[in-house]
């Protein structure tokens, strides 16, 4: 049972973000005046996998969180960008310094449900190697941790992974490795 759009108006449009405010009408004919939602460009987030069998994560400091959080490598499309591919191979090299010639692609996930309207496509590169520095946009900061794939999933168990997508993907590998 789907949402009725009665009105909708963008409150901010900028290239990284637009929020809106709709007027819904509800299936039981509930009306919500104020419904907001956010946009933010798709992203391609990457569990990379070293040739010694670690997994690279990212330690970042999220402002909005208030706080270092870990992290898979992962990057926003740009403008213009339609490939979530050309995303992940990108966004591994910029944000870690490696590369892969062995790519599975997931499929896209919602980054949360109720308010945001971008997907994340999880991407696993197996057999990664390092083959330059790192190249982060200007405002960019992070550090590469390098770690066994069961300690990243310990950290997801007890929370120190605790973003949602890298958690996502994180359990994913592991499980898919294990059928294997």
């Amino acid at each position: 049972m789907s949402w009725k759009t009665i009105s909708s108006e963008n409150i901010i449009d900028e290239f990284h973000v637009t929020v809106k405010k709709d007027k819904v009408e509800l299936p039981d004919g509930a009306v919500i005046d104020d419904f907001y939602t956010v946009t933010i460009p798709d992203a391609a987030m990457i569990a990379a996998i070293t040739v010694d069998g670690k997994i690279l994560l990212k330690r970042e400091f999220r402002y909005a969180c208030g706080e270092d959080v870990i992290e898979c490598p992962a990057g926003m499309f740009d403008k213009g960008e339609n490939d979530p591919f050309a995303v992940a191979k990108r966004e591994l090299l910029e944000e870690t310094g490696y590369v892969s010639d062995d790519w599975t692609y997931f499929g896209p996930t919602w980054e949360s449900t109720s308010k945001l309207t971008n997907r994340m496509h999880l991407f696993m590169a197996k057999d990664c190697v390092h083959v330059s520095e790192q190249d982060l946009d200007e405002h960019e900061h992070l550090t590469v941790i390098k770690i066994d794939l069961k300690e990243a999933v310990d950290m997801v168990l007890s929370g120190k992974i605790n973003a949602n997508s890298s958690a996502h993907l994180i359990l994913r590998v592991v499980r898919m490795m294990e059928n294997k």
